[in-house]
Protein backbone atom coordinates (compact mmCIF):
# COMPACT_ATOMS: atom_id res chain seq x y z
CA UNK A 1 0.00 0.00 0.00
CA UNK A 2 2.93 2.36 0.72
CA UNK A 3 4.27 1.71 -2.79
CA UNK A 4 0.91 2.57 -4.33
CA UNK A 5 0.76 5.82 -2.34
CA UNK A 6 4.26 6.79 -3.50
CA UNK A 7 3.38 6.04 -7.12
CA UNK A 8 0.24 8.16 -6.82
CA UNK A 9 2.27 11.03 -5.38
CA UNK A 10 4.79 10.92 -8.22
CA UNK A 11 2.01 10.65 -10.83
CA UNK A 12 0.17 13.64 -9.38
CA UNK A 13 3.16 15.94 -9.93
CA UNK A 14 3.12 15.40 -13.68
CA UNK A 15 -0.56 14.69 -14.32
CA UNK A 16 -3.27 16.93 -15.74
CA UNK A 17 -5.94 18.26 -13.42
CA UNK A 18 -7.97 15.41 -11.84
CA UNK A 19 -11.35 14.81 -13.46
CA UNK A 20 -14.77 14.77 -11.82
CA UNK A 21 -17.27 12.06 -12.72
CA UNK A 22 -21.05 12.17 -12.84
CA UNK A 23 -22.70 10.63 -9.79
CA UNK A 24 -24.43 7.85 -11.78
CA UNK A 25 -24.04 7.12 -15.47
CA UNK A 26 -25.72 4.52 -17.66
CA UNK A 27 -23.68 3.20 -20.55
CA UNK A 28 -25.28 1.35 -23.46
CA UNK A 29 -23.50 -0.39 -26.35
CA UNK A 30 -22.92 1.87 -29.35
CA UNK A 31 -24.67 1.24 -32.67
CA UNK A 32 -21.36 -0.04 -34.00
CA UNK A 33 -20.16 -2.45 -31.30
CA UNK A 34 -16.75 -2.76 -32.94
CA UNK A 35 -16.07 0.71 -31.54
CA UNK A 36 -15.28 0.53 -27.81
CA UNK A 37 -16.49 2.99 -25.22
CA UNK A 38 -13.61 4.66 -23.39
CA UNK A 39 -13.90 6.51 -20.10
CA UNK A 40 -12.91 9.26 -19.74
CA UNK A 41 -13.58 9.85 -23.43
CA UNK A 42 -10.33 11.80 -23.89
CA UNK A 43 -8.16 9.06 -22.42
CA UNK A 44 -5.77 7.02 -24.56
CA UNK A 45 -5.67 3.47 -23.08
CA UNK A 46 -2.04 3.08 -24.14
CA UNK A 47 -1.18 5.87 -21.68
CA UNK A 48 -1.30 5.97 -17.90
CA UNK A 49 -4.77 6.14 -16.43
CA UNK A 50 -6.02 9.72 -15.75
CA UNK A 51 -6.42 11.04 -12.25
CA UNK A 52 -9.80 11.39 -10.62
CA UNK A 53 -10.52 14.08 -8.02
CA UNK A 54 -10.97 13.23 -4.37
CA UNK A 55 -14.18 13.61 -2.41
CA UNK A 56 -16.60 12.12 -4.94
CA UNK A 57 -18.74 9.03 -5.38
CA UNK A 58 -19.51 7.75 -8.88
CA UNK A 59 -21.24 4.75 -10.43
CA UNK A 60 -21.41 3.41 -13.96
CA UNK A 61 -24.20 1.00 -14.91
CA UNK A 62 -23.28 -0.82 -18.11
CA UNK A 63 -26.04 -2.63 -19.99
CA UNK A 64 -25.28 -5.87 -21.79
CA UNK A 65 -28.00 -7.09 -24.20
CA UNK A 66 -28.87 -10.79 -24.17
CA UNK A 67 -26.71 -12.65 -26.67
CA UNK A 68 -23.75 -10.35 -26.00
CA UNK A 69 -20.95 -10.06 -23.47
CA UNK A 70 -18.82 -7.06 -22.56
CA UNK A 71 -15.03 -7.13 -22.37
CA UNK A 72 -14.15 -4.58 -19.71
CA UNK A 73 -10.51 -3.55 -19.25
CA UNK A 74 -9.48 -1.36 -16.32
CA UNK A 75 -6.32 0.59 -15.66
CA UNK A 76 -6.26 2.01 -12.14
CA UNK A 77 -4.29 2.85 -9.03
CA UNK A 78 -6.22 3.56 -5.84
CA UNK A 79 -5.33 3.85 -2.14
CA UNK A 80 -6.48 2.50 1.20
CA UNK A 81 -9.17 5.19 1.63
CA UNK A 82 -10.71 4.71 -1.82
CA UNK A 83 -12.97 1.90 -3.02
CA UNK A 84 -13.13 0.89 -6.69
CA UNK A 85 -15.18 -2.21 -7.40
CA UNK A 86 -16.84 -4.16 -10.21
CA UNK A 87 -20.17 -5.84 -9.45
CA UNK A 88 -21.14 -8.39 -12.12
CA UNK A 89 -24.57 -9.76 -13.09
CA UNK A 90 -24.30 -12.62 -10.57
CA UNK A 91 -23.58 -10.21 -7.70
CA UNK A 92 -19.89 -11.11 -7.46
CA UNK A 93 -17.84 -8.10 -6.33
CA UNK A 94 -14.19 -7.52 -7.30
CA UNK A 95 -12.22 -4.85 -5.39
CA UNK A 96 -9.52 -3.18 -7.50
CA UNK A 97 -6.46 -1.39 -6.11
CA UNK A 98 -3.91 -1.76 -8.90
CA UNK A 99 -4.76 -2.85 -12.44
CA UNK A 100 -3.13 -2.57 -15.84
CA UNK A 101 -5.86 -3.22 -18.41
CA UNK A 102 -7.15 -6.09 -16.30
CA UNK A 103 -9.80 -8.01 -18.29
CA UNK A 104 -13.35 -8.78 -17.17
CA UNK A 105 -15.83 -10.83 -19.24
CA UNK A 106 -19.26 -9.65 -18.21
CA UNK A 107 -22.65 -11.08 -19.08
CA UNK A 108 -26.19 -9.77 -19.46
CA UNK A 109 -28.22 -7.99 -18.31
CA UNK A 110 -25.78 -5.44 -16.80
CA UNK A 111 -22.80 -4.86 -14.52
CA UNK A 112 -21.89 -1.96 -12.27
CA UNK A 113 -18.68 -0.10 -11.43
CA UNK A 114 -18.53 1.96 -8.25
CA UNK A 115 -15.89 4.49 -7.22
CA UNK A 116 -15.83 6.00 -3.74
CA UNK A 117 -12.88 8.40 -3.95
CA UNK A 118 -11.71 9.88 -0.67
CA UNK A 119 -8.26 10.62 -2.08
CA UNK A 120 -6.86 11.27 -5.53
CA UNK A 121 -6.14 8.15 -7.60
CA UNK A 122 -6.17 7.03 -11.20
CA UNK A 123 -8.87 5.19 -13.16
CA UNK A 124 -9.71 4.61 -16.79
CA UNK A 125 -11.67 1.90 -18.58
CA UNK A 126 -12.41 0.51 -22.01
CA UNK A 127 -15.57 -1.46 -22.79
CA UNK A 128 -16.14 -3.47 -25.94
CA UNK A 129 -19.35 -5.39 -26.56
CA UNK A 130 -19.20 -8.67 -28.46
CA UNK A 131 -21.69 -11.14 -29.85
CA UNK A 132 -21.67 -14.51 -28.11
CA UNK A 133 -20.77 -16.77 -31.02
CA UNK A 134 -22.52 -20.05 -31.74
CA UNK A 135 -20.51 -23.09 -30.71
CA UNK A 136 -20.73 -26.84 -30.94
CA UNK A 137 -21.73 -28.87 -27.93
CA UNK A 138 -19.64 -31.50 -26.16
CA UNK A 139 -20.79 -33.89 -23.45
CA UNK A 140 -18.73 -35.59 -20.71
CA UNK A 141 -19.78 -38.12 -18.09
CA UNK A 142 -18.27 -38.61 -14.65
CA UNK A 143 -19.36 -41.57 -12.59
CA UNK A 144 -19.28 -42.60 -8.95
CA UNK A 145 -16.24 -44.56 -7.79
CA UNK A 146 -14.24 -43.74 -10.88
CA UNK A 147 -11.13 -41.77 -11.78
CA UNK A 148 -11.35 -37.97 -11.77
CA UNK A 149 -11.58 -36.30 -15.16
CA UNK A 150 -9.46 -33.29 -16.14
CA UNK A 151 -10.32 -30.84 -18.92
CA UNK A 152 -8.37 -27.81 -20.10
CA UNK A 153 -9.10 -24.32 -21.41
CA UNK A 154 -9.36 -25.33 -25.05
CA UNK A 155 -12.01 -27.92 -24.19
CA UNK A 156 -14.39 -25.10 -23.32
CA UNK A 157 -14.24 -23.51 -26.78
CA UNK A 158 -17.30 -25.67 -27.27
CA UNK A 159 -20.28 -25.60 -24.95
CA UNK A 160 -19.15 -28.40 -22.62
CA UNK A 161 -21.76 -30.14 -20.49
CA UNK A 162 -20.69 -32.51 -17.71
CA UNK A 163 -23.10 -35.09 -16.37
CA UNK A 164 -22.61 -36.91 -13.05
CA UNK A 165 -24.45 -39.79 -11.46
CA UNK A 166 -25.42 -37.53 -8.54
CA UNK A 167 -23.95 -34.00 -8.70
CA UNK A 168 -20.85 -32.51 -10.36
CA UNK A 169 -17.92 -31.55 -8.11
CA UNK A 170 -15.61 -29.05 -9.86
CA UNK A 171 -12.14 -27.83 -8.88
CA UNK A 172 -10.02 -25.34 -10.84
CA UNK A 173 -6.36 -25.61 -11.87
CA UNK A 174 -4.10 -22.60 -12.41
CA UNK A 175 -2.87 -21.60 -15.89
CA UNK A 176 0.50 -23.08 -16.82
CA UNK A 177 1.40 -21.59 -20.20
CA UNK A 178 2.36 -18.05 -19.19
CA UNK A 179 4.72 -16.76 -16.54
CA UNK A 180 3.33 -14.61 -13.77
CA UNK A 181 -0.25 -14.61 -12.55
CA UNK A 182 -2.44 -15.20 -15.59
CA UNK A 183 -5.27 -16.71 -13.55
CA UNK A 184 -7.45 -13.65 -14.24
CA UNK A 185 -7.85 -14.95 -17.77
CA UNK A 186 -10.02 -17.69 -16.29
CA UNK A 187 -12.78 -15.07 -16.30
CA UNK A 188 -13.20 -15.99 -19.96
CA UNK A 189 -14.82 -19.34 -19.09
CA UNK A 190 -18.39 -19.06 -17.85
CA UNK A 191 -20.08 -21.61 -15.60
CA UNK A 192 -23.76 -22.59 -15.76
CA UNK A 193 -25.56 -24.71 -13.18
CA UNK A 194 -27.39 -27.01 -15.57
CA UNK A 195 -27.22 -28.80 -18.90
CA UNK A 196 -26.90 -25.77 -21.21
CA UNK A 197 -25.91 -22.10 -21.33
CA UNK A 198 -29.57 -21.32 -20.80
CA UNK A 199 -29.25 -22.66 -17.25
CA UNK A 200 -28.48 -20.40 -14.29
CA UNK A 201 -25.24 -18.47 -14.82
CA UNK A 202 -23.28 -18.72 -11.59
CA UNK A 203 -20.11 -16.87 -12.63
CA UNK A 204 -16.76 -17.81 -14.13
CA UNK A 205 -13.83 -20.10 -13.36
CA UNK A 206 -11.73 -17.28 -11.93
CA UNK A 207 -14.29 -16.63 -9.22
CA UNK A 208 -14.31 -20.31 -8.24
CA UNK A 209 -10.51 -20.32 -8.38
CA UNK A 210 -10.25 -17.28 -6.11
CA UNK A 211 -12.56 -18.84 -3.57
CA UNK A 212 -10.04 -21.67 -3.28
CA UNK A 213 -12.83 -24.21 -2.87
CA UNK A 214 -14.93 -26.52 -4.95
CA UNK A 215 -18.17 -25.78 -6.72
CA UNK A 216 -20.92 -28.39 -6.59
CA UNK A 217 -23.83 -28.33 -9.01
CA UNK A 218 -27.35 -28.37 -7.66
CA UNK A 219 -28.31 -31.17 -10.06
CA UNK A 220 -26.62 -33.77 -12.27
CA UNK A 221 -25.31 -31.27 -14.83
CA UNK A 222 -22.78 -28.45 -15.12
CA UNK A 223 -21.94 -26.51 -18.29
CA UNK A 224 -18.76 -24.58 -19.18
CA UNK A 225 -18.24 -22.23 -22.11
CA UNK A 226 -15.37 -19.88 -23.06
CA UNK A 227 -16.42 -16.58 -24.63
CA UNK A 228 -13.19 -16.06 -26.59
CA UNK A 229 -12.27 -19.48 -28.00
CA UNK A 230 -8.60 -20.36 -28.20
CA UNK A 231 -7.10 -17.00 -27.38
CA UNK A 232 -7.50 -17.36 -23.66
CA UNK A 233 -6.74 -21.09 -23.41
CA UNK A 234 -3.75 -20.54 -21.13
CA UNK A 235 -3.30 -24.04 -19.82
CA UNK A 236 -5.92 -23.68 -17.12
CA UNK A 237 -7.98 -26.71 -16.28
CA UNK A 238 -10.69 -28.22 -14.12
CA UNK A 239 -10.97 -31.49 -12.24
CA UNK A 240 -14.47 -32.96 -12.21
CA UNK A 241 -15.75 -35.84 -10.10
CA UNK A 242 -19.04 -37.22 -8.97
CA UNK A 243 -19.90 -35.43 -5.75
CA UNK A 244 -20.70 -38.67 -3.92
CA UNK A 245 -17.00 -39.65 -4.14
CA UNK A 246 -15.87 -36.50 -2.31
CA UNK A 247 -18.93 -35.74 -0.20
CA UNK A 248 -17.27 -36.83 3.08
CA UNK A 249 -14.78 -33.96 2.86
CA UNK A 250 -15.73 -30.79 4.71
CA UNK A 251 -13.24 -28.92 2.54
CA UNK A 252 -11.76 -30.03 -0.77
CA UNK A 253 -9.38 -28.20 -3.07
CA UNK A 254 -7.00 -28.66 -5.98
CA UNK A 255 -3.27 -28.34 -5.42
CA UNK A 256 -2.04 -25.49 -7.62
CA UNK A 257 1.73 -25.52 -7.63
CA UNK A 258 4.62 -24.90 -9.96
CA UNK A 259 6.71 -27.92 -8.99
CA UNK A 260 10.07 -26.41 -9.90
CA UNK A 261 9.97 -24.95 -6.39
CA UNK A 262 8.82 -26.61 -3.15
CA UNK A 263 5.06 -26.37 -2.76
CA UNK A 264 3.38 -26.23 0.63
CA UNK A 265 -0.13 -27.66 0.75
CA UNK A 266 -2.03 -26.34 3.76
CA UNK A 267 -4.79 -28.58 5.11
CA UNK A 268 -7.27 -27.25 7.66
CA UNK A 269 -9.52 -29.89 9.21
CA UNK A 270 -10.60 -27.94 12.28
CA UNK A 271 -14.23 -28.08 11.12
CA UNK A 272 -14.14 -31.51 9.51
CA UNK A 273 -12.09 -33.71 7.19
CA UNK A 274 -9.96 -31.75 4.71
CA UNK A 275 -8.65 -33.05 1.38
CA UNK A 276 -6.52 -31.76 -1.46
CA UNK A 277 -5.97 -33.40 -4.85
CA UNK A 278 -2.90 -32.98 -7.05
CA UNK A 279 -3.02 -33.45 -10.82
CA UNK A 280 0.16 -33.86 -12.83
CA UNK A 281 1.74 -36.08 -15.45
CA UNK A 282 5.05 -35.70 -13.61
CA UNK A 283 6.38 -37.61 -10.62
CA UNK A 284 6.38 -35.64 -7.36
CA UNK A 285 8.06 -36.20 -4.01
CA UNK A 286 6.90 -35.54 -0.48
CA UNK A 287 9.77 -33.66 1.16
CA UNK A 288 8.27 -32.80 4.55
CA UNK A 289 5.12 -32.91 6.66
CA UNK A 290 4.27 -30.62 9.56
CA UNK A 291 1.49 -32.02 11.71
CA UNK A 292 0.39 -32.37 15.31
CA UNK A 293 0.49 -35.53 17.40
CA UNK A 294 -3.29 -35.78 17.28
CA UNK A 295 -4.00 -36.11 13.56
CA UNK A 296 -3.39 -38.40 10.59
CA UNK A 297 -2.79 -37.81 6.88
CA UNK A 298 -3.91 -40.53 4.49
CA UNK A 299 -2.60 -40.59 0.92
CA UNK A 300 -4.51 -42.08 -2.01
CA UNK A 301 -3.78 -42.54 -5.68
CA UNK A 302 -6.41 -41.80 -8.34
CA UNK A 303 -9.48 -41.36 -6.12
CA UNK A 304 -10.26 -41.99 -2.47
CA UNK A 305 -11.18 -45.58 -1.79
CA UNK A 306 -9.60 -48.27 0.41
CA UNK A 307 -8.20 -50.09 -2.63
CA UNK A 308 -6.29 -46.94 -3.70
CA UNK A 309 -4.82 -46.07 -0.33
CA UNK A 310 -1.04 -45.75 -0.39
CA UNK A 311 -0.21 -45.06 3.25
CA UNK A 312 -1.00 -43.17 6.46
CA UNK A 313 1.27 -40.61 8.08
CA UNK A 314 1.43 -39.90 11.81
CA UNK A 315 3.71 -37.52 13.64
CA UNK A 316 5.66 -40.47 15.04
CA UNK A 317 6.68 -41.84 11.63
CA UNK A 318 7.19 -38.82 9.36
CA UNK A 319 10.92 -38.58 10.07
CA UNK A 320 11.49 -42.07 8.71
CA UNK A 321 8.91 -42.16 5.90
CA UNK A 322 9.94 -38.96 4.11
CA UNK A 323 10.98 -38.46 1.32
CA UNK A 324 8.40 -40.44 -0.63
CA UNK A 325 7.99 -40.73 -4.38
CA UNK A 326 4.44 -40.43 -5.73
CA UNK A 327 3.41 -41.67 -9.17
CA UNK A 328 0.09 -41.35 -10.95
CA UNK A 329 -1.83 -38.41 -12.39
CA UNK A 330 -3.90 -37.92 -9.25
CA UNK A 331 -2.83 -37.98 -5.61
CA UNK A 332 -5.20 -37.04 -2.79
CA UNK A 333 -4.12 -36.05 0.72
CA UNK A 334 -6.77 -36.42 3.42
CA UNK A 335 -6.40 -34.92 6.91
CA UNK A 336 -8.73 -36.15 9.64
CA UNK A 337 -8.50 -33.20 12.08
CA UNK A 338 -6.55 -30.10 13.15
CA UNK A 339 -3.94 -28.61 10.77
CA UNK A 340 -1.10 -29.95 8.66
CA UNK A 341 1.28 -28.78 5.92
CA UNK A 342 2.50 -31.16 3.23
CA UNK A 343 5.57 -30.01 1.30
CA UNK A 344 5.89 -31.31 -2.27
CA UNK A 345 8.66 -30.96 -4.82
CA UNK A 346 9.74 -32.27 -8.22
CA UNK A 347 13.30 -32.64 -6.89
CA UNK A 348 13.95 -36.31 -6.15
CA UNK A 349 17.53 -35.85 -4.98
CA UNK A 350 16.99 -37.52 -1.59
CA UNK A 351 14.59 -40.23 -2.75
CA UNK A 352 17.35 -42.85 -3.21
CA UNK A 353 18.80 -42.29 0.27
CA UNK A 354 18.47 -45.43 2.42
CA UNK A 355 19.21 -43.95 5.84
CA UNK A 356 18.82 -45.95 9.04
CA UNK A 357 15.17 -46.44 9.96
CA UNK A 358 13.99 -45.46 6.46
CA UNK A 359 10.53 -46.73 5.45
CA UNK A 360 8.82 -46.22 2.13
CA UNK A 361 7.12 -47.81 -0.83
CA UNK A 362 7.46 -48.10 -4.60
CA UNK A 363 4.56 -48.30 -7.04
CA UNK A 364 3.97 -48.69 -10.74
CA UNK A 365 3.38 -45.46 -12.70
CA UNK A 366 -0.39 -46.05 -12.75
CA UNK A 367 -0.80 -48.19 -9.68
CA UNK A 368 -4.41 -49.20 -8.86
CA UNK A 369 -5.59 -48.26 -12.37
CA UNK A 370 -6.02 -50.86 -15.09
CA UNK A 371 -3.25 -49.84 -17.53
CA UNK A 372 -0.55 -51.30 -19.78
CA UNK A 373 1.82 -48.52 -18.69
CA UNK A 374 3.07 -50.00 -15.42
CA UNK A 375 6.75 -50.78 -16.02
CA UNK A 376 9.29 -49.20 -13.68
CA UNK A 377 12.76 -49.63 -12.24
CA UNK A 378 14.02 -48.02 -9.04
CA UNK A 379 16.95 -48.25 -6.64
CA UNK A 380 17.57 -47.18 -3.04
CA UNK A 381 21.13 -46.96 -1.67
CA UNK A 382 22.23 -47.37 1.95
CA UNK A 383 23.84 -44.30 3.52
CA UNK A 384 25.34 -46.30 6.39
CA UNK A 385 29.11 -46.74 6.64
CA UNK A 386 28.26 -50.38 7.21
CA UNK A 387 25.75 -52.40 5.24
CA UNK A 388 22.11 -52.09 6.20
CA UNK A 389 19.45 -54.64 6.88
CA UNK A 390 17.19 -54.18 3.84
CA UNK A 391 13.62 -55.49 3.96
CA UNK A 392 10.81 -55.58 1.42
CA UNK A 393 7.27 -56.85 1.06
CA UNK A 394 5.44 -57.38 -2.24
CA UNK A 395 1.74 -56.89 -2.74
CA UNK A 396 1.30 -59.96 -4.90
CA UNK A 397 -2.18 -59.08 -6.17
CA UNK A 398 -0.83 -58.04 -9.58
CA UNK A 399 2.15 -60.39 -9.76
CA UNK A 400 0.40 -62.79 -12.19
CA UNK A 401 0.19 -60.01 -14.78
CA UNK A 402 3.85 -59.01 -14.78
CA UNK A 403 7.38 -60.01 -13.84
CA UNK A 404 8.98 -58.50 -10.72
CA UNK A 405 12.73 -58.76 -10.17
CA UNK A 406 14.18 -57.73 -6.80
CA UNK A 407 17.87 -57.67 -5.98
CA UNK A 408 19.85 -56.72 -2.87
CA UNK A 409 23.52 -55.96 -3.43
CA UNK A 410 26.44 -55.62 -1.03
CA UNK A 411 29.71 -54.13 -2.28
CA UNK A 412 28.38 -54.65 -5.81
CA UNK A 413 27.87 -58.35 -5.16
CA UNK A 414 24.38 -59.82 -5.32
CA UNK A 415 23.33 -61.28 -1.98
CA UNK A 416 19.67 -61.72 -2.87
CA UNK A 417 17.92 -61.99 -6.22
CA UNK A 418 14.44 -63.24 -7.05
CA UNK A 419 12.09 -62.99 -9.99
CA UNK A 420 8.38 -63.28 -9.22
CA UNK A 421 5.69 -64.13 -11.73
CA UNK A 422 2.65 -66.34 -12.16
CA UNK A 423 4.95 -69.37 -11.99
CA UNK A 424 6.82 -68.08 -8.93
CA UNK A 425 4.59 -66.14 -6.56
CA UNK A 426 6.21 -64.44 -3.54
CA UNK A 427 5.40 -65.68 -0.08
CA UNK A 428 3.05 -63.58 2.02
CA UNK A 429 5.88 -62.34 4.21
CA UNK A 430 8.63 -59.78 4.54
CA UNK A 431 12.04 -60.70 3.16
CA UNK A 432 15.31 -59.24 4.49
CA UNK A 433 18.97 -59.34 3.61
CA UNK A 434 22.05 -57.33 4.55
CA UNK A 435 23.35 -55.12 1.79
CA UNK A 436 23.84 -51.56 0.58
CA UNK A 437 21.46 -51.33 -2.39
CA UNK A 438 17.88 -52.40 -3.16
CA UNK A 439 16.90 -52.76 -6.82
CA UNK A 440 13.32 -53.28 -8.01
CA UNK A 441 12.11 -53.83 -11.56
CA UNK A 442 8.57 -54.51 -12.77
CA UNK A 443 7.86 -55.45 -16.37
CA UNK A 444 4.49 -55.95 -17.99
CA UNK A 445 3.73 -57.34 -21.41
CA UNK A 446 2.56 -54.29 -23.41
CA UNK A 447 -0.50 -56.19 -24.63
CA UNK A 448 -1.58 -56.91 -21.04
CA UNK A 449 -3.40 -54.51 -18.70
CA UNK A 450 -2.60 -54.59 -15.00
CA UNK A 451 -3.17 -52.54 -11.87
CA UNK A 452 0.56 -52.52 -11.28
CA UNK A 453 2.45 -53.37 -8.14
CA UNK A 454 3.07 -51.97 -4.65
CA UNK A 455 6.28 -52.82 -2.77
CA UNK A 456 7.06 -51.71 0.80
CA UNK A 457 10.71 -51.40 1.84
CA UNK A 458 12.80 -50.58 4.89
CA UNK A 459 16.43 -49.85 5.76
CA UNK A 460 17.79 -50.49 9.27
CA UNK A 461 21.25 -50.28 10.83
CA UNK A 462 22.91 -53.67 10.87
CA UNK A 463 24.93 -54.75 13.92
CA UNK A 464 26.72 -57.66 12.28
CA UNK A 465 29.35 -57.67 9.55
CA UNK A 466 28.02 -60.97 8.24
CA UNK A 467 25.16 -61.36 5.82
CA UNK A 468 21.81 -62.18 7.37
CA UNK A 469 18.82 -63.46 5.46
CA UNK A 470 15.50 -63.92 7.18
CA UNK A 471 11.85 -64.25 6.43
CA UNK A 472 9.58 -62.37 8.82
CA UNK A 473 5.89 -63.17 8.89
CA UNK A 474 4.58 -59.61 9.17
CA UNK A 475 1.71 -57.88 7.36
CA UNK A 476 2.40 -55.41 4.56
CA UNK A 477 1.40 -52.15 6.15
CA UNK A 478 2.03 -52.65 9.85
CA UNK A 479 5.75 -53.28 9.58
CA UNK A 480 6.55 -50.05 7.78
CA UNK A 481 3.98 -47.55 9.00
Amino acid sequence: MLLISLLLLVASIFADDPYNCTVTQTINPPANISTPVIYPATWNPSKDAPQYASGQSCSWIVNVPKGMYALLQIKAMTNESTTLQVNDSTGYVTIIQLADMEPFFLMDPFFRIDLQANKIGTFGMRIRWNIVQNASSTAWRTRQRSSPHTMFGGDFDNVTTIEADTRVNLLTLSPTRFSGDSSRLLRNTQVYDGNSIEAKHIGNLYQIHQNGARFVSTGKYLTLRSLLPGYYAVGNGVIVQDYEDVKPFHSYKAINCIMEAPCNVILDATNGTAAAIRYSDEVIYMRNIKMTETNKISVYTDFVTDAHKLTDYLSININTTIPQKLNGQYTTFVLDKDHAIVSLTSDGTNWTSGFGGRRGFMTSPNYAINSNNQNFEDKIYSTSSKSSKISFYIDKASIPYGVTTISILRDRNTVFNATYSLENLPEDSTISAVGDMLSVQYQLNPTVYSKGIYISFGFDENGSAGMVFSILLIAIVSIFI
